[in-house]
């Protein structure tokens, strides 16, 4: 991975970090009448057209996504199929982190920093795919005339992002930015004290409380988006369905088979912006599988593309016609296992400094994973603006912070102040995490490393997803799987989003005054060599001193694909699938 130091990097942004059936929604979807649709982008020069429908198959991770519904959205995979339904008023470039034009077309910020304007692209139509027709078609309202995209259509997202009761996962990000979030989606302010107004039809205002170099990416969140009034007054919870959504961006929801796979279809009406092309591709087929299972099902030929998993890196580079078709692309995210701090014994400082101490990283990533992955003990990854591990004398800490006898003396001074005088005496220890078999490799080698170095026994335990992030949220074990992507390209939202005491995020409840004090503090901060400087602190005090959580490497992102696909390969987590196209 690219170590690069982001001392300005203040305008980029990422997108990150996170039903049931009901009646179609009223009224009934039509074409615009006396309208052309508009034609399809020419494939880029030097490619051949695809003959009959450009459709793909992709691999996306197994299980249903959480939600669709941009306000109910948690993770990366909810970001990025959201995003194709729901583009948001600037996106990052998937490459670069660049942000760029969305759906508003241009903005102004105000000169204390704090008035962002954005003027949304005209009659921007509002459809939803007709299984009658098998036609996009644009929405109507109650007088037949056709619903376009309106800066009142972005108040009412922001503010049901806010409300309470929609309880949405990613509130907690995009409150603080607006005048009177925090105090509405505590519920103690109201929506129409929100920060948010419509200037016009087609021009959105946004009123943030103080100026931040960063703000302006936080607008194009995960939940900050446009969302149809009138769908989901219709049809509740289920508005989603593909026989109720109604959206706005390049692709429409075509069909969604709970738990197997979601199909999309070029919408034709969206006109793209210098951020956000036509689609290339007719259809999309994304299907919901985990990786080990997606890689057989590409060798099979049924998948265009797929992340696989990282313990196959090494046989698919030997391979003679999968090696060219494999690409290993550094990613954003870091891979974490939490301590709980309130539960015995990692409420004692000392013994979580010595199973920090006694993992060996370099062995796990480069024998254990052997996928290209960086070990790591700054939570921050160095991609990310203003994050310590991007600095030179920082860069390579994962790789030497094992420490066999610092680790052995932590646990001699936990056990002394536990009034223990032996490991096997500490209380029963459970590891707990999902069901990857990346997860799985890593907790067998933790538990080899703690046995070897302590003479601490764990026990795993290997959890569903759905049930283990729910119970991260109210019970989560001793240890516990903690990794993190980001929502915006700045370091504190790894740090102050995340481990600050009050944090929704923090699983562990570690909680450190100095530490929530550093952060508070380098949000604020002007000067770029003083911010750093803090986050430096703050990331040692967290991961070292007091071992608040256990960072253990910087995860990269390898994917097969199909020679006759050309695409982006994105460092956010989340693609666009409108870049991609067919060649012959």
């Amino acid at each position: 991975m690219e170590r690069i130091k982001y001392w300005v990097g203040y305008f980029v942004l990422l997108a990150m970090l996170m039903a049931s059936c009901v009646a179609p929604t009223s009224p009934e979807p039509a074409t615009i009448e006396g309208g052309s649709q508009p034609s399809a982008v020419e494939p880029s020069s030097g490619t051949q057209p695809q003959e009959g429908p450009a459709a793909i198959v992709v691999g996306r991770g197994a299980n249903d996504p959480k939600s669709i519904d941009p306000q109910r959205a948690v993770d990366a995979r909810d970001s990025e199929l959201s995003t194709q339904l729901f583009p948001g008023l600037v996106v990052p470039n998937v490459e670069t982190n660049e942000l760029m034009p969305g759906v508003a077309e241009s903005w102004e910020i105000s000169e204390d920093g704090r008035v962002f304007t954005f003027h949304i692209i005209p009659e921007i139509p509002w459809v939803r795919y007709n299984p009658a027709t098998d036609q996009v078609e644009v929405v109507k309202d109650e007088t037949g005339k056709p619903r376009y995209l309106t800066a009142q259509d972005f108040v009412y997202g922001f503010r049901r992002a806010l409300d309470p009761n929609t309880a949405s996962p990613a509130a907690y990000i995009l409150a603080p930015y607006i005048v009177g979030g925090e105090d509405f989606n505590a519920g103690s302010g109201s929506a129409e004290d929100l920060g948010v107004k419509a200037v016009d039809e087609y021009t959105f205002q946004v009123t943030a409380p103080e100026k931040l170099g960063y703000t302006l990416g936080i607008y194009g969140i995960i939940n900050a988006k446009a969302t149809p009034q009138w769908a989901i007054e219709e049809s509740g919870d289920a508005w989603t369905e593909p026989q109720n959504i109604n959206t706005y961006g390049p692709f429409a929801l075509k069909a969604w088979e709970h738990e197997n796979n979601m199909i999309m279809v070029k919408n034709p009406f969206w006109p793209g912006s210098s951020g956000i092309a036509q689609a290339k591709l007719d259809q999309v087929t994304f299907r919901f599988i985990d990786a080990a299972t997606a890689l057989s099902e590409f060798e099979a030929g049924n998948l265009d593309a797929t992340q696989i998993p990282s313990d196959q890196v090494v046989r698919i580079q030997a391979d003679p016609i999968l090696g060219p078709q494999l690409k290993i692309v550094p990613g954003q995210c870091t891979q974490a296992w939490g301590f709980n701090t309130t539960k015995a014994p990692f409420d004692n400082v000392h013994i979580r400094r010595a199973f920090n101490y006694a993992v060996d990283r370099e062995t796990l990533v480069t024998d254990v994973l052997a996928g290209g992955q960086i070990p790591a003990v700054f939570f921050t990854p160095p991609s990310l603006a203003f994050a310590p591990s991007a600095l030179d004398e920082y860069a390579n800490i994962g790789a030497t912070f094992y420490d066999p006898e610092k680790a052995k003396e932590e646990l001699a001074l936990g056990l002394q102040e536990l009034g223990l005088t032996s490991a096997d005496q500490l209380p029963g220890i459970t590891v707990e995490y999902g069901t990857s078999t990346e997860l799985t490799a890593v907790a067998q080698a933790l538990q080899a490393m703690w046995k070897e170095t302590l003479g601490v026994e764990v026990t795993l335990s290997q959890i569903d997803v759905k049930v283990y992030w729910g119970k991260q949220e109210t019970d989560a074990g001793q240890i516990f799987r903690a990794g993190w992507c980001p929502d915006y390209n700045d370091a504190n939202n790894f740090l102050r989003d995340v481990y600050r005491s009050d944090s929704i995020y923090n699983y562990g409840k570690w909680s450190n005054p100095q530490f929530d004090a550093l952060v508070d503090q380098s949000r604020v901060e002007t000067d770029p060599a003083t911010r750093l400087s803090l986050y430096i602190e703050a990331e040692k005090l967290l991961n070292i001193e007091d071992a608040g959580t256990m960072t253990l490497y910087y995860p990269v992102v390898p994917t097969v694909t199909k020679s006759n696909v050309v695409r982006t390969y994105s460092v956010t987590g989340v693609d666009y699938y409108w870049e991609w196209e067919l060649t012959q």
